[in-house]
């Protein structure tokens, strides 16, 4: 507590006996200690009282805190469920959605009478011109004599000898 080293106690402790006297010395040495006991203890109690309210007020402090969590948790809690209903809602929505689609397109295929006839004949009608056209081609080939005159004989062609 305070800073009093052994030659400053030996020097009171001098100064205490010539002043008091060698009688009256343990007496008042005594009064002495127990009056720097007691304010030691109630310094100590001071000091035991101050930690423990500064313990009380962090104490209450966490316990806001813990209040502060619990609350924000809460509210958390309620908007992710809050988040969970409208998405329940916003997906049963879609899915009606997507089966109305779905139904509708169904029942336009189902619904929906074959191509034309026309539409396939043509198609053959082009498929086949292209293998008559081949046909006569090879048939030309195989018959000279119907092309014509591009088809004569080399006999008849001029400026050749007959033999």
């Amino acid at each position: 507590m305070f800073d009093i080293g052994f030659w400053e106690m030996a020097f009171i402790s001098v100064i205490a006996l010539l002043v008091i006297g060698p009688e009256r010395l343990p007496g008042v040495a005594r009064a002495i200690g127990i009056w720097v006991g007691k304010a030691r203890r109630m310094i100590n109690d001071v000091k035991r009282d101050f930690k423990q309210e500064l313990d009380e007020a962090e104490l209450n402090n966490l316990k806001e805190l813990k209040d502060d969590i619990n609350s924000a948790a809460k509210e958390l809690k309620r908007t992710a469920d809050e988040a969970i209903v409208e998405t329940e809602k916003s997906g049963s929505g879609l899915k009606e959605t997507i089966e109305s689609v779905g139904n509708e397109s169904f029942e336009e295929i189902t619904k929906t009478p074959p191509a034309p006839a026309t539409t396939e004949n043509s198609n053959q009608q082009k498929t086949a011109n292209p293998a008559k056209k081949n046909s006569n081609l090879s048939s030309a080939i195989e018959k000279p004599e119907e092309l014509g005159s591009a088809g004569e004989s080399q006999d008849d062609l001029p400026g050749k000898a007959t033999a």
